[in-house]
Order: C-alpha cells, then structure tokens, then sequence
C-alpha cells in the first residue's frame, strides 16, 4: 500500500499486537479503562461497508453507523444492519439522517421542525431494533433570521419529545455542539457548555451530550466544563486553519493538545467511547480521495491516540 498522505503504514498484525499491548498497559499499569478509539462511516466515506468492517476488526475497533450510508431502499438497509450486527463489530454511536431540528446550511430540507423531529423518531426506531444504549447524535439547527431563542425553545421542547421515545425504545440522544463557524448556519450552539444548558433544559434521563473536541478545543473553559454527567460519547479529529468547512485533519496532523483533554475526561470518571470523525472535502489534499488514503490516515490516528491514552 503506497502512502500520498504522509502516513507510515504498518503491517496489520503489527497494528493489531500494537492495540492490544496499548490495553494491557492501559489497564495494568494506568487502571485507565479508556476505549480504544473507535472510526465513524463519516470518516470512512471512500469505503464499503465491507471494507469498514474489515478496517474495524483489523484495528479492534468500534464503529459509528452513519445512517446517510445505508441504502435509500428500507429492506436493504434493513440487511445491511442485520450484517453489521453479525459481523460482531461493536457499534458506538449513531448518525442519524437528519441530524437537527432546524433546518440547517448543510441539510435545509425539510423545513418544518416537526417533519425533522419525526425523521429523528425514525432513526431511532430504525437503529433500535438491532442494539440498545446507543446515543444518536443531534444538532440543532438554526434559524435563518437568526431568531436563537425560537430555536432553542423549539429545540428544548421537541428534543423532550424525542427523548421520552428514545428512553422507551432503550436509546439515547447526544447534543452536541459546532464551532463558531457555524454559528446560525448549522447551530446556535457554539460552546460545550451551551450544549450542557440546552440538556439540563431538556432534563430528560436518556437526553445528554457529545463532546467534539474538534469544535470545542478553543473554548478556554472548556476543561473545567467537563463533566461525565450526562457525556454520552466524545468525538475527535486534529485542526489546523481549514481551507473549506470540511478540512479536518488525522490525530498528531494538527494543533490541539489532546493530553490535557483526554486527562481530564478520565479524571472525571468518563469511561464511554472515543470517536474519530474526519471531513476532508473541497481540498486538493482530501483524505476522502480514495480508500487507501483515509485507511492510512485511520491507521496513524489510531497510532496516536494508543499513545495519547497512555499519557492521560
């Protein structure tokens, strides 16, 4: 496999004995019970499912179903699900569909906040039948005159709706938070601390949040806003000043500082998963260009996180 991406590949096996000695030493010498970091179908947008699979057990790594890349048909999305669950990979998270209540810049139909809510019903309808204790990540939206109160009074009052279903169908919702970039485009959310008010709004047991630190490693409070309360999953990927709003970077490819962060959530007592997710659109570099580039861009942030973990 030849890299274009600045990535060493290693063998499989070497990656695979690599993943397991970072858990032994983990548990053994740390008593960190930190998860292995697990890839998102977002992230692996150039692969089949078949080669996502693969991926995830020569890793020995959890998966984040991406809804929007099961097939349109139901029946056949139906048996694609039914061959995720016997391929024994374990599944994280979800992404739904339709991910916000409000319309938002990147998926503006439908219109109506009550036809999104009952797509989200769906999803969660959809994904129930096959596991339990799932969160299914959510944004809000947002208005396009800017009206940030109509959504998030719009927003805490559907999301009680959708959590009452959640918890009767065994699921969870995570809301999470973007970056300011996104402000009034795709959210009004642009801290993780506003997405732990909107929760505690919505004060639902099966309703919590996600932590992206992509979006939120700016924010200079954002460490000592950290709680495990309610931290349903937490998402990551490396920044460096993106070139489109689809530009983010592998783990150690950027500049956050992981370390602190991640120690953090386990001084806290967070004991859930860790999600790669990666956009890589509109660049002449893209990750997303073929399924070799973003395998080995997988494989390096695996490498680093193993690493990372053993830091915290």
């Amino acid at each position: 496999m030849s890299c274009r991406c600045g990535y060493r590949p290693i063998s499989r096996g070497s990656q695979w004995l690599l993943a397991r000695m970072a858990q032994f030493i983990r548990t053994k010498f740390t008593g960190s019970t930190m998860q292995r970091l697990a890839i998102s179908q977002i992230t692996t947008k150039p692969l089949t499912l078949e080669q996502d699979l693969a991926l995830c057990k020569t890793l020995d790594c959890g998966l984040e179903i991406d809804e929007k890349k099961l097939s349109v048909d139901r029946s056949e999305a139906h048996d694609q699900l039914a061959y995720i669950k016997e391929s024994g990979v374990r599944i994280t998270s979800i992404q739904p569909k339709t991910l916000t209540v409000f319309p938002s810049a990147s998926a503006p139909q439908p219109e109506s906040p009550e036809a999104r809510l009952e797509n989200l019903i769906g999803s969660v309808d959809l994904f129930s039948k096959y596991w339990k204790g799932l969160p299914l990540v959510t944004n809000t939206g947002a208005d396009p005159d800017g009206n940030e109160y109509k959504v998030w009074e719009g927003c805490v009052q559907r999301y009680q709706t959708l959590a009452n279903h959640a918890e009767d169908q065994g699921m969870k919702i995570a809301l999470e938070a973007l970056g300011p970039s996104l402000m009034n485009a795709n959210s009004i959310l642009f801290a993780y601390s506003q997405a732990q008010e909107m929760a505690a709004s919505v004060d639902k047991k099966s309703f919590g949040v996600c932590l992206d630190i992509y979006n939120s490693w700016q924010d200079p409070a954002l460490i000592e806003s950290i709680t495990s309360e309610k931290l349903f999953l937490v998402q990551l990927a490396d920044w460096r000043r993106p070139r489109s709003l689809h530009d983010r970077r592998a783990l150690g490819d950027g500049q956050i500082s992981f370390s602190p962060i991640l120690r953090r959530l386990l001084e806290c007592g967070y004991k859930g998963d860790y999600v790669l997710e990666i956009f890589s659109d509109s660049v002449s570099d893209s990750l997303w260009r073929d399924a070799s580039t973003i395998s080995l861009a997988i494989e390096a942030s695996t490498r680093i996180f193993d690493s990372l973990s053993l830091q915290a």
